[in-house]
């Protein structure tokens, strides 16, 4: 499980060759980007800051669960750490608070209105929303492996499958321009998806495209 709570992925279980090689091809040269030019279209997502502890060891999904008390200073660490400096035709973000305020503070800075949609909010859990994961195990025991194992028909009662929630992510995608530089912040669930869809990377490696809370990760084309 994850240790920050992020509710996103409960399991990483890589089937063969090093850790984070994905059918024995290291997923840095699956996902290898020119760090030195911008294609085309290019995304650049942020995964919103650290969220606070009272719902650490929980499972807060799309649940709207505030940011921890530092969160102004994590927001601009955030906003240091990312490659900024090339304009963006736009911004967009999941409506949720701890996406919104940190897409609002660069939206100010960078004098960029923010495109909300509701396509990049984090996966629906259904009834797990704002449980424990311990208890949320006690109650279905491995049924949370389907979450990777039964990507197509799994579902917590009231949720998303896997495939449903990358789905949407991928709609939304798809009607992006062809051409610009878009900033994106969003969770780690649409980002892991995303970046896992459109390299061809299976279901049960996602996890290790998730970047950490306020880190920033790339897309071109």
């Amino acid at each position: 499980m994850d240790g920050g709570c992020s509710g996103v992925w409960l399991l990483s279980r890589p089937t063969g060759g090093a850790a984070g090689d994905v059918d024995g091809q290291p997923l840095t040269q699956l996902l290898t980007i020119d760090g030195g030019s911008w294609t085309l279209r290019t995304l650049l997502l942020i995964r919103h800051t650290a969220v606070c502890d009272s719902v650490r060891g929980r499972c807060y999904g799309q649940s709207d669960v505030p940011l921890r008390a530092a969160y102004r200073q994590d927001i601009d660490s955030a906003i240091e750490d990312a490659d900024l400096r090339f304009p963006f035709a736009r911004i967009y973000s999941s409506p949720l608070t701890r996406c919104r305020l940190l897409a609002e503070k660069i939206g100010s800075g960078l004098k960029l209105p923010v495109g909300y949609d509701d396509r990049l909010k984090e996966r629906d859990f259904g009834d797990w929303e704002l449980q424990t994961w311990d208890d949320i195990h006690a109650a279905t025991g491995n049924a949370m492996d389907g979450l990777i194992d039964a990507p197509e028909t799994f579902a917590p009662s009231g949720g998303e499958t896997t495939r449903q929630f990358a789905q949407r992510v991928l709609a939304w995608h798809a009607e992006l321009p062809h051409e610009g530089r878009f900033l994106v912040v969003t969770h780690g669930g649409p980002i892991a998806a995303l970046r896992g869809s459109l390299a061809g990377v299976p279901v049960h490696d996602w996890p290790q495209l998730t970047p950490p809370m306020g880190h920033a990760v790339r897309i071109d084309g």
